[in-house]
């Protein structure tokens, strides 16, 4: 036990000491301009996956959403 004290100690020490490097801080600019670009694409990418999803739903919704249409005009005649 006391073989693993003095490793553990300072293995304690090492990690603690490397911490204290802080990451060079960004400023508000820098991540406002960061989180525009992320942002920018990413909604690019959903107008696009959605404009594709109204392309595909158009044509199985809407033909018998018309002929209802046209036949309960029918009908009422």
């Amino acid at each position: 036990m006391k073989k693993l004290l003095f490793p553990a100690i300072a293995a304690t020490l090492m990690f603690t000491a490397c911490q204290n490097n802080s990451a060079p801080q960004m400023s508000e600019a820098d991540m406002q301009v960061k989180v525009d670009s992320i942002v920018g694409t990413k909604l690019d990418e959903l107008n696009q996956q959605a404009s594709e999803d109204l392309d595909r739903r158009m044509a199985i919704e809407v033909k018998p959403k018309a002929d209802s249409i046209v036949a309960a005009m029918d009908a009422a005649k």
